[in-house]
């Protein structure tokens, strides 16, 4: 038995849809012009890039979440357009008929994680789910991860993730990292395209 910990953006959920309208509708209520989708996701997938500088040109920004102070934008969107990646909930059941804990660390916003995952109705699966709030660092930071790791009942955690934040966040908290590249063909070393391609790695921790 195994903990394993989840991000939640592009790793769970494909939100990214759903993050690229909320992100330009704020823009325009700002009188901003439009970002590219991909311009987006890089910008928030990126460690030590200034994320309100560069998504809304707000300088001194002290919220930890690119979404805080913005959460309504987000609920929108993703209420209209947010789906799980395919195989989740199969995957889900999988561990949990193991008995593994399960978790979420996600660089969203503690107040918007219930909503969200109940809309998908994964909420249940998890025995723990991290957002960032105050006193909660957002990865890189392995704050999120070594909280569940002490909290964890078993000695073996992995973390999933999606970006170069979730990497470094890993690295940092010194466990096991795959990287979802969903639907993708070319992958490189602990990286997985779909959801069986996911299961080969975690059997391998059973």
């Amino acid at each position: 038995m195994i903990n394993v910990f989840f991000d939640m953006d592009g790793t769970l959920i494909d939100s990214a849809n759903a993050i690229s309208a909320a992100v330009n509708e704020i823009r325009a209520e700002l009188k901003l012009s439009p970002m590219k989708r991909e311009d987006i996701m890089r910008i928030i997938n990126t460690p030590q890039i200034d994320w309100a500088k560069e998504l809304y040109e707000i300088k001194n920004f002290n919220h930890s979440s690119f979404k805080e102070g913005f959460e309504k934008y987000f609920i929108k969107h993703y209420q209209q357009s947010v789906v799980l990646f395919e195989g989740i909930k199969e995957i889900l059941d999988f561990l949990k008929e193991q008995k593994c804990y399960l978790a979420i660390a996600t660089n969203a916003p503690q107040s918007s994680l219930t909503q969200i995952l109940n809309k998908h109705n994964i909420l249940p699966y998890f025995d723990k789910v991290l957002g960032v709030s105050v006193g909660i660092e957002p990865k890189p930071s392995p704050m999120m991860l070594n909280l569940l790791k002490e909290e964890a009942p078993y000695q073996t955690s992995l973390f999933i993730g999606d970006s170069a934040k979730d990497k470094e966040a890993a690295q940092n908290a010194k466990i096991p990292y795959y990287h979802a590249k969903w639907y993708e063909k070319e992958l490189k070393e602990n990286e997985f395209g779909n959801s069986k391609e996911l299961l080969v790695f975690l059997k391998n921790h059973l």
